[in-house]
């Protein structure tokens, strides 16, 4: 009788390892995935929030100046060739054209990251910062 009682718990034991077996890397690859899902979607965000504040900028004075915040899950790599600023996720990648030359060097952001965008002299100067 006792035997009976322990065999059945070694193999309900072993139901349950073989089924978290299974289930870990389905579980890893969906987490994953999120990560980049989630990163992406924060690129798109900042790309139409950045969209969004410079045409607004277009009416303000000069010296003008907003600020963002930024909280990537993994990474999101910023740059600019010319005068357009890309904003990407190892998934995707978006861009803004503005009205001057940004001089912004590819820089991967893993952590908080601010997005400073200011009127000097009819031009919309865009800086990220490390925060």
């Amino acid at each position: 009788m006792r035997a009976q009682a322990s065999l059945e718990y070694l193999l309900l034991f072993a139901a349950f390892f073989a089924a978290l077996a299974v289930l870990l890397p389905i579980m890893n690859q969906t987490s994953k995935e999120f990560l980049l899902a989630s990163d992406s979607l924060l690129a798109k965000r900042i790309t139409g929030e950045v969209l969004e504040e410079i045409s607004l900028m277009n009416f303000l004075s000069d010296g003008s100046k907003k600020t963002f915040e930024y909280y990537p899950i993994k990474l999101i790599s910023v740059y600019s060739r010319g005068s357009v600023v890309y904003f990407s996720s190892e998934e995707k990648q978006y861009f803004v054209e503005t009205n001057s030359i940004q001089l912004i060097q590819k820089t991967d952001f893993n952590s908080k990251f601010f997005v400073i965008l200011k009127k000097d002299s009819n031009r919309i100067l865009i800086n990220v910062v490390l925060g």
